[in-house]
């Protein structure tokens, strides 16, 4: 078929029609690799191309916005793609195309998302091993990243400093040790740490706000 005329649709669009009364949508982008022309004539194969080309265009600029909120791991992203109804093939290849252009690093991600909810969260070990599950990190990553980075004796130093800020809120709302202490427990249970640390958490704290 023959390129009859070509349209500009918006500033990042472009209509190619063809003779046979068929039309297609591509990326500015897209369009400009090709470099089609109007007289010129494409084949079938040449057609599903552009159309498979002008797919991946879009899956990965979709992929660049989800990554320019905040860093994602390789499965939470390839979960929002496929979300938002994208082919899962492309999906795939948009996927590695990031990771070998070093957009996508699992390790890296999994380092950095550590480092944060244990900065500002105060999370256990446990809890950090399973988000970082939950996210698709691979369990042999998470090892790695857990065994250089978290320092196991320092989990009650690290429930201790969550439970600190805890305490500094939930003591404007009440001063009642009953209360103070059924709250912190909850709130450490939330963050993965056992039955024992968080007794020996909340006992120490309350009794520093009650010593008689």
């Amino acid at each position: 078929m023959l390129v009859e005329k070509i349209v500009k649709k918006d500033s990042k669009n472009v209509v190619v029609h063809f003779n046979n009364d068929e039309a297609i949508i591509l990326a500015l982008d897209i369009f400009l690799q090709s470099g089609l022309k109007k007289n010129d004539e494409i084949s079938d194969d040449r057609f599903s191309f552009l159309i498979r080309e002008n797919k991946l265009f879009y899956i990965k600029q979709r992929a660049f916005r989800f990554l320019g909120r905040r860093p994602h791991s390789a499965s939470e992203l390839r979960v929002k793609l496929m979300q938002k109804g994208y082919e899962k093939e492309l999906i795939k290849e948009v996927i590695e195309y990031l990771n070998q252009k070093n957009y996508l690093d699992d390790f890296s991600f999994a380092k950095q998302f550590l480092k944060d909810r244990l900065e500002l969260k105060g999370w256990s070990k446990r809890r950090l091993k399973s988000e970082l599950i939950k996210k698709g990190i691979n369990t042999d990553v998470i090892e790695k990243i857990l065994q250089e980075n978290y320092d196991e004796n320092k989990e009650i130093e690290n429930a201790m400093n969550a439970a600190r800020k805890k305490l500094k809120s939930l003591k404007t709302k009440s001063n009642d040790a009953v209360v103070l202490k059924n709250k912190l427990s909850s709130f450490l249970g939330l963050r993965g740490y056992n039955y024992d640390i968080t007794k020996e958490v909340c006992d120490k704290l309350i009794e520093e706000e009650n010593p008689d």
